[in-house]
């Protein structure tokens, strides 16, 4: 069975995608902490923090872009170090802790590129 790619995450953490063309974050031995659709992510020392829904099509092919989300929009944060995850974060209550953990002002996340492409 050939291997599955994966992006490499901090501390055994990797951003995988089992089917469909969608992303999910997955402990070292397969456990799924973060499960799939991941809209966009982005690495801080040892945080993973990012969006969670289906990605938008432009942004999967293009790199740059970095992901705007709606009002509805729902956010993650994962310490990598602790293994602590924080789901379900509206807007305003991420970037506040964002801010806590030290992550620079400007932080920006973006969609994972395409698994197909």
């Amino acid at each position: 069975m050939p291997a599955r790619p994966v992006t490499v995450l901090p501390n055994g953490y990797y951003l995988e995608c089992p089917k469909d063309d969608q992303s999910e974050i997955v402990k070292r031995g397969g456990k799924v902490v973060v499960p799939a659709p991941i809209a966009a992510y982005a690495v801080f020392r040892d945080i993973v923090a990012g969006a969670l829904g289906p990605a938008p099509p432009a942004s999967r092919r293009l790199s740059d872009l970095p992901f705007t989300g709606g009002a509805d929009t729902r956010y993650f944060i994962l310490d990598t170090a602790t293994g602590k995850l924080e789901s379900n974060l509206d807007a305003a209550a991420w970037h506040a802790r964002l801010e806590e953990l030290g992550a620079p002002s400007d932080f920006e996340i973006y969609s994972p590129l395409s698994w197909q492409e």
